[in-house]
């Protein structure tokens, strides 16, 4: 989870006290225009288009409720390891699944992912921008160019990357796209979207008779938590993308060399074109133990220990890091 920054946090406190004060006269507000008004701003900020933007509570939600709709495309291509609430709901709707299992070091090379595309001919390729246990990142304009030259739908799951690394829809036009806002974006637990490309709306309305934007937003969601992922969109969007990437680029490019000169074995991560802000180096309990007694935040995952790193982040974190694993 992403620190929250400490002007989402504030805005959400100040949404509950509204809520508390007004009551249904401000839920009504949520319900009639507040939502459709940080819809916008939330396509807006990744190339998206209002009419195909759901907001809800979190990709987990998202996934349980789209995994249905996608049943008339019966096969489905998964990557081992991945992430489970985008494993779990084509399981449970009978999808017959293909696996790929990465690489040993957790990478996942392109010739194979496409030579699996194409023995396999599945109707959605189901994966992760970011693999949450390695860090390693797919390249979205290949994965785009191979799912529409074998007919195939993109779904990505954009959790462990979106607001770290740049996504743009506009020239990368996944076929449906999601996140939570509790990571990257530092937007608290609660909130995120899916974005349906027109030709998948209009597919699965064919399909169905279900407008599937609609399916997603349905019910509730709570309010200040949608005033929190406003918050955090909005500055994400004053930052940059590129300029959160080109800072957590060099921050990650520190700690490399920094972990090298310290004889830290690492595991993913030294090559830029597939790291976002996530980096394993080896450890177990006892080393993340003493990490967390200098003071520094990680999490065992996979083979080893995950670092995150953001552009909150600096330089002074990096020495901190190394120190507490000498």
């Amino acid at each position: 989870m992403g620190l929250m920054a400490r002007s989402t946090e504030e805005a959400g406190r100040r949404e509950a006290k509204r809520l508390m004060e007004e009551g249904s006269a401000r839920f009504i507000h949520w319900m009639m225009q507040g939502r459709a008004d940080v819809t916008a701003r939330v396509a807006a900020h990744f190339g998206g288009s209002k009419e195909g933007t759901a907001l809800l509570q979190s990709f987990t939600v998202g996934m349980s409720r789209l995994a249905p709709l996608l049943r008339h495309r019966k096969k489905v291509l998964l990557v081992g390891g991945d992430y489970p609430t985008l494993h779990g709901p084509f399981r449970w709707n009978g999808f017959d699944v293909v696996l790929l299992e990465p690489d040993p070091d957790g990478t996942l090379p392109m010739d194979r992912l496409a030579a699996m595309v194409e023995k396999e001919r599945p109707g959605i390729v189901a994966i992760s921008h970011v693999q949450w246990t390695t860090g390693f990142t797919i390249d979205l304009d290949a994965l785009h160019e191979l799912c529409k030259a074998h007919d195939a739908w993109s779904l990505v799951d954009a959790t462990q990357s979106w607001c770290c690394a740049p996504i743009d829809l506009r020239e990368t036009p996944i076929d449906i796209l999601g996140a939570s806002g509790y990571k990257w974006p530092l937007a608290g637990a609660g909130n995120g979207f899916f974005h349906l490309a027109g030709h998948v709306r209009e597919e699965v309305r064919e399909r169905t008779g279900h407008d599937a934007v609609k399916v997603l937003g349905e019910g509730h969601v709570d309010p200040a938590a949608l005033v929190r992922l406003d918050d955090a969109v909005q500055r994400a969007t004053d930052l940059g993308m590129q300029a959160v990437a080109t800072r957590v680029r060099a921050i990650t490019d520190l700690a490399v060399e920094r972990l090298d000169r310290a004889n830290v074995k690492l595991l993913n991560g030294r090559d830029p074109a597939h790291r976002a802000g996530i980096l394993m180096i080896e450890g177990d309990g006892k080393r993340l133990d003493r990490m967390r007694q200098a003071g520094v935040q990680a999490q065992l995952r996979g083979a080893g220990i995950r670092l995150g790193i953001h552009f909150y982040n600096n330089e002074q974190d990096v020495e901190q890091l190394v120190e507490a694993l000498r």
